[in-house]
């Protein structure tokens, strides 16, 4: 019963924390901020992105962690006391999840070379 123990806490503690890293990089991401706030007077405002990504993102945040945390768990029972395995499963759920949210946070802030600064000179560095 201890393996299930540690295996389901694990699990859901890792589901919880997905979820909410998830749910903060997307609404923090600028993409994001352009479709809710809009421009001028609203136009612009697209709330379809919390009916078609937000549901994704944390479908994503809720199953990718727990995942990784539950296979390695599967791969090491049996290797080692249960916290050396419990250790183990921890550092490789960090890890996805740090890759996860670097993912996400790449694919909400895309790179856009016309606003890309090079110092704080008046006119643009390039036009010179």
């Amino acid at each position: 019963m201890e393996q299930r123990d540690a295996a389901g806490y694990g699990g859901c503690a890792t589901a919880a924390l997905g979820a909410a890293t998830a749910l903060y990089v997307w609404g923090s991401s600028g993409r994001t901020r352009r479709h809710m706030a809009g421009g001028f007077e609203g136009q612009g405002r697209d709330l379809s992105v919390l009916w078609t990504e937000l549901p994704l993102v944390l479908l994503a945040g809720l199953l990718v962690p727990p995942a990784v945390w539950l296979l390695t768990m599967r791969l090491l029972h049996g290797h080692g006391p249960l916290r050396h395995r419990a250790l183990v499963a921890a550092v490789c759920t960090a890890g996805v999840l740090v890759l996860s949210a670097w993912g996400l946070h790449t694919w909400a802030n895309p790179h856009d070379p016309d606003h890309v600064r090079l110092s704080d000179a008046p006119v643009s560095d390039l036009d010179a």
